[in-house]
């Protein structure tokens, strides 16, 4: 008689929550093999996984990564660029940078977002050039709210924003497209599922 296995098990949870990780799972033998029936096949499997609750982990590793990254932002109206005839992406370099973006596989994870105080900013933010007038917003002590989005999540840095700062921490920020517009902010609430009011002028997205 052949070896009988069970169905397999469910998936353990990833290794990892935040980064790259495995995933495990086995079944068990019902009936060993007799009189020289089939061998059992695999009884245990693994996978790869992405573990994403990054901002959760506040470990010393993740922080001292975090805090040395650069938020590179874009004002929240473009969270709606299919509809937009202010910001169109057909006429400027931003388009690639979205659309690279989208090329990628979209994570499931939804959108998160935090308030930050500007701490540090630049003379170059305060520009007339219709198409970077949104730097302007960018002044010292001013709160803003910044949004990270799905398409702009990178799965090698557990499915987050590069540059989504650090909770009461100081991290750099950079104005994408006007050039020499950078500074400081510190990160005044902690990261949670939710979205910047696009309305606002006050309202930015990562890049």
């Amino acid at each position: 008689k052949d070896c009988l296995v069970d169905e397999w098990g469910s998936w353990s949870k990833c290794s990892e929550t935040c980064g790259y990780g495995t995933q495990r799972r086995k079944r068990k033998v019902l009936r060993h093999r007799q009189n020289g029936g089939k061998r059992c096949p695999v009884l245990h499997e693994k996978r790869a996984c992405v573990g994403d609750q990054c901002f959760a982990v506040q470990s010393v590793e993740f922080r001292g990564k975090e805090l040395g990254e650069v938020g590179n932002i874009l004002p929240a109206e473009f969270g709606r660029w299919r509809t937009s005839s202010q910001y169109s992406m057909r006429h400027d370099i931003r388009r690639n940078l979205i659309e690279n973006r989208l090329s990628n596989e979209v994570p499931t994870r939804l959108a998160y977002c935090a308030r930050f105080t500007i701490v540090s900013t630049s003379l170059y933010c305060n520009t007339t050039e219709f198409s970077k007038k949104w730097a302007n917003e960018l002044q010292l002590r001013k709160t803003v709210c910044v949004q990270c989005d799905p398409f702009a999540m990178d799965k090698d840095l557990g499915t987050r924003c590069k540059g989504h700062g650090v909770y009461k921490e100081v991290t750099r920020w950079n104005a994408v497209d006007v050039p020499y517009c950078t500074g400081l902010w510190r990160q005044e609430t902690e990261p949670t599922d939710c979205v910047c009011d696009v309305d606002l002028k006050d309202s930015f997205i990562l890049i």
